[in-house]
This record gives C-alpha cells, structure tokens and sequence, in this order.
C-alpha cells in the first residue's frame, strides 16, 4: 500500500507546486494598473432596487450581487476594457461595455426590464466557472425555484420531473427506491452533485432523490454529456448540480405549510439574516405521506414516509482581503414503511420492509480573489450517511429451508450500513488575454461498512439451511487533476473549452462474518484503475440571437460501493470484481441550437454516446463461487444513446406564456442479452426485444401553460411519456414460464396550480392537482419490484398558504 500511497500523494503535491507557482508569477503586478466598477442595479419598470440581482465582468471571476438598496462594487480590475452583464432571475440580462484606467471608479448602473421568457442567470457546472446561461459555451440547463413552485415538488425526484432527456423512476412498491436517467442511461452513469461537490454516493442514492428536500433548493442545473473532464467518475451521461440557497440580500423570515390528500404534507420554515460582514440562512423542512393502497389488494403502491431535513449555511466576506469563507450543514431524518398492509407493522413480518436513514453533511469553502481577475477556491465536506432496514428475505429464507419453521426472535437482526465520505477540492482561474485558465485538484476518501443476516439455500452446499451474519467493509479512493482552457476569438462570437483530467482510483473490499460459512478466508478484492477523459466544446455565436454549441467527450465509472442492482435494499452481498474487469468508458457527442428573441425561445439538441464495457451484475462464475461470492461485476459488452430534443417557450400575450418539448431516444445494447437468447420457455422470441435498454421511452414530452394576470398565476401543465420496453420477471426469475419483455402503452399526466398573492400581507395561497387524471400503470406485479414504469397511484390534490415577513 506504501507505493499506491506515494501516487496519491505525489499527485496531490504537483498540483500545488503547479498553483503556487502561478500565484508567485502573478504577484508583481502594481496596485497602479487597478481600477474599480460600482453602481446600481433597479428595476427598469418601477425603480425599485433589485437585491441579489448579479453583475459579473465577462471573462473573468469578478462580479458582485447587488445588496439591499440594490447597490454593488467590484474591486481590483485589472485596467482594460470589459463587458459587464447585469443578470436576475424573471428579467432580461443587460450588458455594458467599460473602459477601465489606473485607479479609476467607473460608475455603471443597470435597469433591468421583468420578462416572462425566464432568461436564467449565472450559472456554474458547464465550465465551473461563473457564466452567464446564454454566453456559456457548453449548454447548460436550468430548474428554477420558480418552477419548483409551479410543479408544487418538495423534492428533487419530482423537481426533476418533465425535464426533457431526464426521466426519474420509481420501482419497488414496498420500499419506492428511485433512481434518475439521462439521455437513456440509468444511475451510476449520472453524477450528482451538491454545490458543486460529489456528495452524492451510491448509498444515498437509493432513496435520495426523494429525501433532498425542494425547499433548499436556489436551482438546478444540467449539463448533458460526458463530462468525466471536470468531475471524474459517474459522469457519463451528464451531470445534475443541486445548488442550495444562500443567505438573502435582506432580513427574510418565510414559512408555508402545504396540505394533500393521503397526508401528503409538507411544512417549510425559513431565515435569513445579514450583520455586517456576515450573513446566515437556516432552512427546515417536514415531509409527510401515508400508505396508499390504490387497488385494494392489501399490498402499498405509496410508502408511509416521514422526512425532516435541516439545512444552513453562514458566510464571511473580506475576512482576510478580498475573500468569503462559507460554512454549511444539513441533516436528515428519514423513516419509510410499506409492504403488506396486514403484518407491515412487524419489521421482521413477511411482506413487511422498514427503513430508516440518517445523514450528516459539513462543509467549509474559501474563496479569495486577486487583483488580475483570479481566483482560488478550496472546498472541504464531510458526510455521513446512516441507514438501518428490515425485509421479510431472511425470514423467507429461513422459512423455506426449515419447512416453514419460524426462526428464532434473536436470529433476525436490520441490515445496516454506515458511510463516511470525505471531498477536498480544490481549483484556480486565472484569465491570460483571450484565455481563461482553470486548474484544479479532488481527492476523495469513501467508507462503506454494512451487516446483514443471510440463509444458504443452494441447496448443493453442504451448509444449506446454515444462517450467519455477513458483513463487508469497503473503502475507496479517487484522486484527480484537472485542466481547462476557455478561449474566446472574434471579438468573443467564437469561444472554445478544451479540457482534460487525470483519475487515479483504488478500492478494496473485505468480506467476514460469522457462522459456518462467512469466517472462510475471502481474499480482499482490490481494484486499481486509472483514467484520462479530455473534452472539448465550441460556441459559435452567429448574431445576438442565435447560437450554436457543439461538444465531445469521454467518461468513465468504476464499480463501487452499493448497487441497488438486483433489487439488493436490505443486503450486504458478496460481489466478486474480477481481475479482467474494466471501466466503463463513453465518448459522447452533444450539437445544438438556440434562438432567443423577445417574445420567443427555442432550441434543438442533438446527443450520442457510445458506451464500451459497460458493466452489470451477474450470478458468481464457477471460479467466484467455490471462493464464497454470490455475485460478480462483469463487463457485458457495448451499448449506444441517441437521440433529438427540441424545445420552445414563446410569449403569447402579456400574461401569457407557453413551454413545448420533445424528446426522441434511441437505446440499446449492440447484442440480445443473454438472458433472452434461447429461453428455455420463449427461445428466441424476445432477443430482440432484449437488445433495447429497458424503460427508456421512445418519445417523451411536455407542454406547460402559464397565466399571470396580477396577483394571480395559473399553471396547467402535462408531460408524455411515449412507448418502452421492460422485463417482467415472475418471482425475479427471469426463466420462469411467465416471465417476458413488455412493450409499454403511452401514457399522459395532467398537473395544474393556482395561486393569488397578497403583496401588501406578504401571503399567498395556492390550490393543485398532480396526475389530474388519476392515471395509474394499469399491469402491476407485485413479485418483480423492478416492474414500475408508470405512476402506481393515482390523484393527488394539494392547498396551501405562504407568508413573508
């Protein structure tokens, strides 16, 4: 281990030296060849001050957010001249051109002009640096508060929901895991961040979607493709960027309280507060749902869930010059109960599942800049996520290799598992003339310890029937350096991004336990890996309205941690990884067009990614099995996503407003699986339909309608989900006789909300309705929990009150 240690580590130095030399190189230069930029950002309409509204200078990291009265101040440009963007969220953005002198205070105010074309405003994970949404050169995505609101969603699964080449889907009808897909591909091909970092582990994301709370939530940005050259491993298909909210430019205190049917309730309390050079927000969030048998059949289609999650976050400006040091917490309770409604009440009963899930997350960020338009930022987190499950597997085990004897109270113990991850990461930007130079470092350090209880039932093992404890310890790290260039020619209509990052990944798993069958002597699994993913993006802008992006990309994910393949919630496995088995790697391909003028937007994207080795769970071979593993990770060939989205939001009268999209995907592996090649029931009959990779939908698409006359806003919006193809497999065999591959009807979803807000009180109330329609996926087999491709229930009415002090 003392030479896999010395790679890391000399890895993590030669950043450093590389970042100290670049800041001895810049240090010379004169306070003489500074200026500075200040003003006034109001509303165009009223006059009225627009607090946080943002103001940054094109191509470098200076800006400022405007405070209570409106007003800000950027210090420390370097003389030249700039293009400065004025940008807020519900206005149009406004751009100036300035010349800097020696010492000089340019004062440049802005009057932005309210626009229901939502425009965006600064965003961050496409280059990882702060750019305007329409001037960044690899497209980016936004979800906004706003229409966080609009869809009523208390969390992240249902904020991402109608997003075009996004789908989120829900599967077991006892425990509602989610998971999310990209332009076709599952989970573990997306990476989720929060605030930047990767936070977001396989662990967490079993339930995670539904657990990160909507009322955190500033936006959420999307960047499709391979984007492995700036955030390493997962990130295949794309990247998912929760930013959470920030303290607010004046004193807020905000609450709301949402009311559903089946005690879908949510409660929602905020803060806000500045003091001198420090400002602190606090956010708290209670989420409610009972148990919803839809079809009466004894069995929950809807867990009975109990959320409430914490979040804060405090920073510090000019601590040590031109700086801010931020600190921010979050935690999370979770409880969760489904199964069969007669016995669910016993964790241990048949049919019955229980989990519950805690987690800790900390973090500490500095950020300082320097008087020639660099920046250096380093970030530090710490998470824990906890979670303890029970299922009826081990009973069921123990009941079928003991003729139906029930097994002793003290036999049957949770499945647990604890997590312990740690991120620090750190980059600097510096802009050179024409270039804007980005370099950085991540390290990241994962502990995966689980326990679980397990019965032999192979019935050729002579320990069959034998229960023991399993349990598996797990630890992984990944180091990477990053590079990037932006490079912007022809009098910035021209911009291109050229990057690249180096990954060194090592993990080692340990299998022990208890009983006749776990103390055997498992050797440790150690995995090695090293990976090199360059990108490059370009930005063509033909007029002011009309750009065109274009971006190719590699990426990779290495097998580790936990996989909810096989439906494995409340279990620790043995899975063997092979010494042949490689990475998945990708190479995508993203062209696209956009064209924003007054009154109207659209845009058309064009997407592909090649997938090679792509990995999957499969039983243990032969060799795997006589060494005591239940499982493998295998590389089970090459598979392919392509596709088109198309999308349009156009002004119809003053109050009106109007959003399409559309969305065709193509998916699928290069050859039949092998499950489906010669059946022993069906043959041949669906090895072409195997080769399609399941529940990704032909055609998706969604249509929403805005009315705003004054105080009031009405919302009616619906999303398509076209034609797939999924397995069922009966009992989760797939050789079962009843077993089969289905090709899916097209279904549609109905949600509408109405709003009328009081200005003067502060209130607002609100009235909806989620799947309008009541539609529910009308085949349900409760034996294969992976069998969900459509709501599992139905209507969902909601109302409820704001208020803001």
């Amino acid at each position: 281990m003392a030479g896999k240690r010395e790679v890391s580590v000399g890895l993590v130095e030669t950043a450093l030296l590389i970042f100290v030399g670049v800041l001895i190189a810049i240090l010379p230069i004169k306070a003489e060849e500074f200026g500075s930029i200040e003003g006034k950002v109001v509303d165009k309409a009223t006059g009225e001050p627009l607090p946080g509204a943002n103001v940054i200078i094109k191509g470098t990291l200076l800006g400022a957010a405007a405070g209570i009265e409106g007003k800000y101040s950027i210090s420390n440009v370097l003389v030249g001249s700039y293009r400065i963007v004025a940008t807020m969220m519900g206005y149009r953005a406004v751009t100036k051109e300035v010349k800097i002198s020696p010492k000089e205070i340019v004062h440049l105010n802005f009057e932005l002009q309210e626009s229901a074309i939502e425009m965006g405003g600064i965003v961050v994970t496409g280059t990882r640096t702060p750019r305007y949404v329409k001037d960044v050169p690899v497209r980016t995505e936004v979800i906004t508060a706003r229409r966080l609101k609009e869809r009523g969603a208390p969390n992240l699964y249902e904020a991402l929901e109608g997003v075009p080449g996004i789908r989120v889907e829900q599967q077991c009808s006892y425990c509602n895991f989610s998971i999310v897909r990209m332009q076709g591909l599952e989970s573990g091909h997306v990476q989720v961040l929060i605030d930047g970092q990767p936070i977001y582990s396989g662990l967490v994301g079993v339930y995670g979607l539904q657990q990160i709370p909507a009322g955190n939530i500033d936006r959420i940005e999307i960047v499709k493709g391979a984007g492995s050259a700036l955030y390493g491993s997962s990130a295949i298909s794309g990247v998912i960027n929760i930013l959470t909210r920030k303290p607010a430019a004046e004193q807020t205190l905000e609450a709301s309280i949402n009311l559903g049917s089946y005690g879908t309730n949510e409660y929602i309390i905020s803060a806000s507060r500045k003091l001198g050079n420090l400002d602190a927000m606090l956010t708290a969030q209670k989420n409610t749902g009972d148990a919803i048998d839809e079809n009466e059949d004894g069995n929950t289609d809807r867990v009975k869930t109990d959320n409430i999650s914490i979040g804060t976050r405090i920073n510090a400006y000019n601590v040590l010059g031109d700086d801010q040091i931020t600190f921010n917490g979050r935690t999370l309770n979770e409880s969760r109960q489904g199964g069969e409604l007669e016995t669910w009440e016993n964790p241990f009963a048949a049919g019955a599942e229980h989990i519950k899930t805690t987690r800790y997350e900390a973090g500490i960020g500095y950020k300082m800049g320097f008087r020639y338009g660099g920046e250096i930022c380093l970030n530090l987190n710490y998470c824990l996520h906890k979670r303890n499950a029970t299922n009826d597997a081990f009973l069921g085990d123990y009941m079928a290799t003991h003729n139906d004897t029930v097994p002793a109270v003290n036999e049957m113990e949770p499945y647990l598992a604890d997590e312990n991850l740690y991120v620090v990461d750190a980059n600097y930007a510096h802009p050179i003339g024409r270039h804007y130079l980005l370099g950085g470092i991540q390290y990241s350090y994962n502990d995966l310890d689980e326990t679980g209880r397990y019965v032999i039932v192979d019935e050729a093992d002579t320990n069959y029937g034998e229960t023991y404890t399993s349990d598996s310890k797990k630890h992984a790290y990944d180091a990477g350096i990053y590079l990037q260039d932006e490079f912007s020619i022809i009098g910035g209509s021209l911009e291109l991004v050229m990057g690249a990052r180096y990954d060194i990944h090592r993990s080692k798993d340990k299998f022990g336990g208890s009983g006749k069958v776990a103390p055997r002597d498992m050797p440790s699994l150690e995995y090695n890996e090293k990976a090199f993913n360059p990108r490059l993006a370009l930005m063509c802008r033909l007029s002011p309205e009309f750009t065109l992006r274009g971006s190719v990309g590699t990426g990779f994910r290495v097998p580790y941690g936990f996989s909810e393949d096989l439906h494995l919630c409340s279990g620790s496995p043995r899975v063997n990884k092979p010494a042949g088995l490689k990475p998945e790697k990708s190479v995508s391909f993203n062209l696209g067009a956009d064209y924003s003028a007054e009154r109207f937007t659209v845009n058309v994207n064009l997407f592909r990614t090649n997938l090679q080795d792509k990995i999957g769970f499969t039983d243990a071979s032969e060799s795997s099995a006589r060494l005591g593993y239940t499982y493998e990770w295998a590389n089970i060939g090459k598979a392919y996503t392509q596709g088109i989205e198309l999308g349009s939001r156009v002004l119809l009268g003053r109050d009106l407003d109007l959003d399409l999209n559309l969305a065709f995907t193509d998916a699928q592996y290069e050859n039949e699986r092998e499950d489906w090649v010669d059946h022993p029931v069906h043959g041949n009959k669906y090895a072409e339909d195997s080769k399609h990779i399941p529940r990704v939908p032909e055609i998706t698409g969604g249509i929403n309608f805005g009315y705003s006359p004054g105080d009031w806003n009405f919302v009616f919006g619906g999303d398509y989900t076209g034609s797939m193809y999924i397995d069922y497999c009966k009992d989760e065999e797939v050789t079962d006789p009843e077993s089969y591959i289905k090709h899916t009807d097209p279904f549609f979803l109905l949600n509408s909300r109405l709003s009328k807000t009081f200005p003067s009180h502060g209130i607002a109330i609100f009235v909806g309705a989620k799947n309008q329609f009541g539609y529910i996926q009308p085949e349900k087999h409760p034996d294969d929990a992976a069998f969900m491709y459509a709501p599992y229930t139905g209507r969902i009415v909601y109302g409820g009150i704001e208020m803001r002090i």
